[in-house]
């Protein structure tokens, strides 16, 4: 059973970049629908599943997740955000909360990495990818490309305070990666790998990265490294849709990986981009001092969202909180 082979970076871009307003309002409703269709899918394929009741209430949190969604309209200033929803939080499963949670990612590095670039002249934004031969073991793979990555910024930090030599990422003054899984095109066996986003203080060498990753993980070489021009949210869509790309799987594939790396922290950051704090809610930021209006929407199959309640309220966040 095969979920579509939809482009999940150009899914998340919707939501990673701009506002929403009037105008382009109807396709967020457009897009949120395709996105709670496959989370229906992906519930009922989950009931199916013998070893379900080991996991207790996810399928039907994830069929709930996204039923209603309740919009704020700051009509003064022609910009709407989602104030409220009943998000089910299984970003590895669910890829509703997937995207706004690698919407809020990327909005969230690309202000800082923003703010870097801008006041450290000379730093360069790169899209570095690291890979590792494939396997049958998604375990035994995962932990692999695991503790390389663990041992390369080590080796770093220790050449760093002059314990050893230089490698090549000891050019980057910090970065944020994400680790994807896939299966192999031809092999079918597993394969994960890392994308990130490195801020270097001159340019990175592929050969010399390759060689310095294969002597780390024993079996693999290769990498790829591209400058990042134009537009940083864009850049950190490849780092933030990876667990978007779990929802593109086969549904089977994705339960077995849910399974076997449900914990794992799949978005990790060192250097200068290490503490960065990202929002724990998954609903956008209110406006403060600007009169909205309110409306809710529910999901209906076979239309999508359609408007449930309009609430119109005229007074600003501050009013409404004065006694």
């Amino acid at each position: 059973m095969s979920e579509g082979k939809e482009n999940p970076s150009a899914l998340l871009a919707g939501d990673a970049r701009g506002t929403t307003n009037e105008s382009n309002f109807p396709d967020r409703l457009i897009r949120y629908a395709e996105l709670k269709v496959k989370s229906d899918r992906i519930a009922d394929y989950l009931t199916l599943q013998p070893d379900l009741p080991a996991y207790p209430g996810l399928a039907g949190v994830i069929q709930s997740c996204g039923d209603l969604l309740q919009f704020r309209n700051y009509y003064q200033i022609d910009e709407i955000r989602l104030h409220r929803a009943n998000f089910c939080g299984y970003h590895m499963l669910c890829p509703f909360c997937s995207m706004r949670r690698g919407a809020k990612f990327a909005r969230t590095y690309a202000e800082i990495i923003g703010y870097l670039l801008t006041f450290l002249p000379g730093l360069k934004l790169n899209h570095v990818v690291l890979t590792i031969k494939n396997g049958p073991s998604l375990h035994e793979r995962f932990k692999h490309i695991e503790s390389s990555i663990t041992k390369i910024l080590n080796t770093r930090r220790e050449a760093k305070k002059g314990r050893r030599s230089p490698i090549e990422f000891n050019k980057a003054l910090g970065g944020v990666f994400s680790f994807e899984i896939k299966r192999g095109k031809n092999s079918h066996e597993w394969h994960p790998h890392i994308h990130a986003l490195v801020l270097c203080t001159e340019e990175m060498d592929a050969g010399r990265l390759s060689k310095d990753w294969k002597e780390i993980t024993g079996d693999s070489h290769e990498v790829w490294i591209e400058p990042c021009t134009g537009e940083i949210t864009v850049a950190g869509l490849e780092v933030f849709a990876y667990a978007l790309k779990f929802s593109t799987m086969e549904l089977e594939d994705l339960w077995d990986a849910y399974k076997t790396l449900r914990g794992k922290r799949f978005v990790r950051s060192f250097g200068n981009l290490r503490g960065v704090e990202i929002p724990d809610t998954l609903e956008d930021d209110p406006i403060a001092d600007e009169p909205y209006y309110d409306m809710l929407y529910s999901f209906i199959h076979g239309k999508g969202y359609q408007m449930r309640n309009l609430a119109m309220n005229l007074k600003s966040n501050s009013e409404q909180l004065s006694p």
